[in-house]
């Protein structure tokens, strides 16, 4: 069978609704505008870039859309601690960043999971570019209902993706579920280190606090327990996310942010920045084992 429990659900006890309809339509909308692949290759050939013999890391500026970029999945990374021959799940991949740079760096199986169909279409493409098709492959799926069987896998990550969740309970339930006995969880997502009620939108996770759902780390935790991890580091990297915000490299990659969300990125960031800022939020991994 492909699960063994309803994931909402622990002890008898229904739990908060998957999120709606609306929400998820929403969510897409915003994550999934027309022409990703298309604007992250014309930024690429006006830098000067042979499309026909691309490398990986020309799409860093875009595909590692995260607090901190490449330090940000090299952290991720470290606390998998996994090697080839390991079958990885990253939950919410969005265009397959972070899943392309695992596959280079371990030699893992990769597989990407995100609600956002355009961002699975450009990641099943731009792996396809850069010839790493042969051991990441990306599909369409819920954090909170995830397609796949129980025991799927050797390691689970998600980053900067429970903000988009209003109960973490589900999403670590499903993590839970799809991970083999004894592998490692890793989520490294911004969370609440202050009041989440001044937070001004848009932001890059969403347009709206309708669609917002930021938690305190103490929140993570208690859903992760329910859900059976047992967590095994912490790690604040406020430091690092005021350093990506406030000291941008002296030459900006080929193809950035912009390349990906489009004109509203840049109110995005400064409002993400103002936040980092104020500390009212900041980057957090946790890693648990099943």
């Amino acid at each position: 069978p492909r699960r063994t429990s309803d994931p909402a659900t622990t002890d008898g006890k229904r739990r908060q609704a998957l999120p709606s309809v609306t929400v998820t339509h929403d969510l897409t909308t915003h994550y999934g505008s027309d022409g990703i692949v298309e604007r992250i290759l014309d930024a690429l050939v006006t830098a000067g870039f042979d499309i026909d013999a691309l490398e990986p890391d020309a799409l860093a500026g875009a595909d590692e859309f995260h607090i901190g970029g490449r330090t940000g999945s090299e952290l991720v990374s470290d606390a998998l601690a996994v090697s080839p021959g390991d079958h990885v799940l990253d939950v919410g991949c969005g265009i397959g960043g972070t899943a392309r740079f695992l596959r280079r760096v371990t030699g893992a199986t990769v597989t990407g999971v995100d609600l956002t169909s355009k961002f699975v279409d450009a990641a099943n493409q731009l792996t396809d570019l850069v010839g790493l098709s042969d051991g990441v492959d990306f599909q369409t799926g819920s954090a909170t209902d995830l397609p796949f069987d129980n025991a799927s896998f050797d390691a689970v990550c998600m980053v900067h993706v429970g903000m988009n969740i209003a109960d973490k309970y589900p999403m670590f339930a499903e993590m839970a579920r799809v991970a083999r006995p004894n592998s490692p969880v890793v989520v490294y997502d911004l969370m609440l280190t202050g009041s989440g009620d001044e937070l001004v939108y848009p932001m890059p996770w969403s347009p709206t606090p309708e669609f917002s759902f930021p938690a305190v780390q103490s929140e993570y935790e208690a859903a992760a327990t329910a859900a059976g991890l047992t967590p095994t580091d912490v790690q604040d990297h406020a430091d690092l996310a005021r350093r990506f915000f406030n000291e941008p490299p002296a030459s900006p990659p080929p193809v950035t942010l912009f390349d990906l969300m489009g004109p509203e990125m840049p109110t995005m960031l400064g409002n993400a920045k103002a936040a980092v800022n104020a500390g009212q939020v900041g980057p957090i991994l946790l890693a648990f084992r099943t």
